[in-house]
């Protein structure tokens, strides 16, 4: 991540099995960074101590994750983490941060429905991966979207990405991460492409365009 005028917080957010992990948190330490993954510490809390249900790890990971950003707000020290997004706890931190005068930069990365992040999430069960619970998956699905709307006007950045195509691990196929959304200083940079929202999206980008209008743009109608 390169140096940041101001302490910043990169968010890697979305519901669980959109491929945010495997896709932008690969691409972050690729690039010689790191970041705080819940469910990476839930792996580790389990393996040191195999009694350890996988629910009391997790909330154990969360608690840490919350610590590490209620620390870094004030301290207003960088940090960058991984989450659902889903919850109230997080996205209000986030409202401290920017309110603190902390840069809040966020990679969304979702499907086109939550059927499809059900499917992946049983997917990567089978393959050996940790299982989350339906029931939650379909609700941070809708409440992960809404929060993140509800904090555009406070984020510094935020990139939208769909990862709804279903690469033939088989045969090798990568995933086709397609960019939706590139909005950053108030501006969306990509007004040419909203046309092709698609429909989970639109409501996030709606919120950005309610920004970008109030900067002194008109914004661009996208395609139902």
């Amino acid at each position: 991540m390169a140096a940041e005028p101001r302490p910043t917080i990169w968010v890697i957010a979305g519901p669980n099995g959109g491929g945010k992990t495997t896709i932008v948190g690969e691409m972050i330490r690729e690039a010689g960074a790191d970041y705080f993954d819940p469910d990476e510490a839930t792996r580790r809390l389990r393996e040191r101590n195999p009694g350890l249900s996988l629910t009391d790890a997790n909330a154990i990971a969360w608690e840490e994750s919350r610590r590490r950003l209620e620390a870094s707000i004030s301290n207003l020290e960088n940090f960058a983490f991984e989450t659902t997004l889903g919850g109230r706890t997080i996205a209000r931190l986030l409202h401290r941060a920017a309110h603190g005068g902390m840069a809040v930069k966020v990679w969304y990365v979702a499907l086109d429905s939550a059927d499809r992040h059900v499917a992946r999430v049983k997917a990567r069960v089978a393959r050996g991966g940790h299982d989350v619970p339906e029931g939650r998956i379909r609700e941070r699905y809708d409440r992960s979207r809404a929060n993140l709307a509800r904090l555009v006007p406070k984020l510094a950045a935020l990139k939208v990405y769909d990862n709804s195509f279903e690469a033939r691990v088989e045969q090798l196929e990568r995933p086709r991460l397609r960019l939706i959304l590139d909005f950053a200083d108030g501006r969306i940079r990509n007004r040419d492409r909203l046309a092709d929202t698609p429909e989970w999206a639109k409501p996030i980008v709606a919120a950005t365009m309610k920004v970008d209008r109030g900067m002194g743009i008109a914004p661009t109608k996208a395609r139902s």
